[in-house]
């Protein structure tokens, strides 16, 4: 029996989807804050409005992209959202493994077809705003559900309803079926990721 395992997007990851989608916007509000800062405080103003406005919307991006979480164990995958929530999905229930948006969590296309090139082109999901995810049936735990299943300890007891579910994973690591993720998936379900 292994341990379960948690993972949260890294600095690289935060850029890819919470940054590098707005760089334009940011940009613009920088040049923005820089004229602002001018005629508010002149030289000093113009240099330290931009860094403190970028410097704090990057934090804010930062503390975004790690409060989501997923935590994989013997039973299955749990995605911890930043709300509190948790989706979670028994190895055995999961469907498939498909492109999801991640703003909407929607599947756009099927996975397994083009995975080799998924794989390969996992930069160009990132820049579409998706990625390989999974889909499956499994169940959405609201806050009193997660403090039940707390009180139970590690064995997943049957909380809520068993509903469709998408889980994309690729807002914690965008190449996750190469990385250790990935390693989990081969070990419990080498149908879906095939070395």
């Amino acid at each position: 029996m292994n341990e379960p395992e948690e993972f949260r997007a890294s600095w690289g990851q935060t850029w890819h989807t919470y940054a590098k989608p707005f760089l334009a916007a940011n940009i613009l509000l920088a040049l923005l804050l820089f004229v602002i800062g001018w005629i508010i405080g002149g030289y000093a103003g113009m240099v330290l409005a931009p860094v403190i406005g970028v410097g704090a919307i990057t934090l804010f991006q930062r503390m975004a992209s790690r409060s989501h979480g997923l935590r994989l164990s013997d039973t299955g995958v749990e995605f911890l959202r930043r709300d509190g929530v948790i989706v979670r999905m028994r190895w055995p229930d999961i469907q498939g493994v498909v492109v999801i948006n991640r703003r909407s969590g929607t599947v756009i296309a099927p996975y397994g077809v083009g995975r080799a090139a998924a794989q390969s082109g996992v930069d160009m999901f990132a820049d579409a705003n998706s990625g390989p995810g999974i889909t499956g049936i499994g169940e959405v735990l609201d806050h009193r559900q997660v403090e039940a299943q707390r009180r139970h300890g590690p064995t997943w007891v049957p909380l809520a309803e068993p509903q469709k579910v998408n889980m994309s994973l690729a807002m914690i690591d965008r190449s996750w079926p190469r990385d250790r993720i990935g390693d989990w998936f081969r070990r419990y379900r080498p149908d879906l990721l095939p070395r």
